[in-house]
Formats: C-alpha cells, structure tokens, sequence
C-alpha cells in the first residue's frame, strides 16, 4: 500500500474559470480500466479482501482509515489517494461519511512528481 496527497492544480483551459481540479495518478498499460464512485456511511467498511486489478483509491470527500495486511489503521482524508497492487489485502473504513472515486484497471497505478507520499 502506498498513500499519497492527490495535487491539485487550477483549470483555465478552454477558457476555463473556477475549476479546480485533483489529479489521479496515471493508468498505464492497460487494456482495461474502470471507475467507480463509492459512497461510505459513517462506520461503513469496504471488508477486508485482495485487490482484483492495481487500484487507486482516492478520497474526494470526508474521512477514514485504510490499511494493508498488517492491519495497522493509516488515516486518510479529502485529498488522499491510496494505492493498491493486484492481490494486495486490504480494507477501507469511513469515520465522516465519505466519497471516493476508485480506479480499477490490468494496467499499472503511476504517479508523478507532483504526488507527495504520505
């Protein structure tokens, strides 16, 4: 597992004005990907289980904790994303009600520069 503050940077292309925008790591290689939007209650789990496919799990609203096969909780807030690599065990918990856009895909999770790990 690996946890890194998303960057966020102002959107004025297009004529553009009064965005701003986070920036997901990078899908690379991939012949497949897929993206969700979950919704997790105060006290809600996504239970403990293996990563299907490398997975970027990234906090848009709200808090929680994940954690890996260790089990040792890591805190995560708006502004958080964490990776996961295909088979890794972990499990996810909403302390606030929390939102967050996950990322599945058979491609590789890359970041950049401009993600700061945690």
């Amino acid at each position: 597992m690996r946890r890194f503050e998303l960057p966020r940077r102002v959107i004025d292309a297009f004529a553009s004005a009064g965005v701003q925008m986070d920036l997901l790591p990078y899908v690379a290689g991939a012949s497949r990907a897929e993206v969700r939007v979950a919704l997790i209650e105060p006290g809600g789990t996504i239970g403990r289980h293996r990563a299907t496919r490398s997975q970027a799990f990234a906090v848009v609203a709200g808090e929680g904790e994940v954690a890996a096969a260790d089990e040792v909780r890591h805190p995560l807030q708006a502004g958080h994303v964490v990776v996961w690599e295909a088979g890794e065990l972990h499990q996810s918990w909403a302390t606030t009600a929390m939102t967050v856009v996950i990322v599945e895909t058979d491609g590789r999770i890359e970041t950049t520069e401009h993600h700061r790990e945690l």
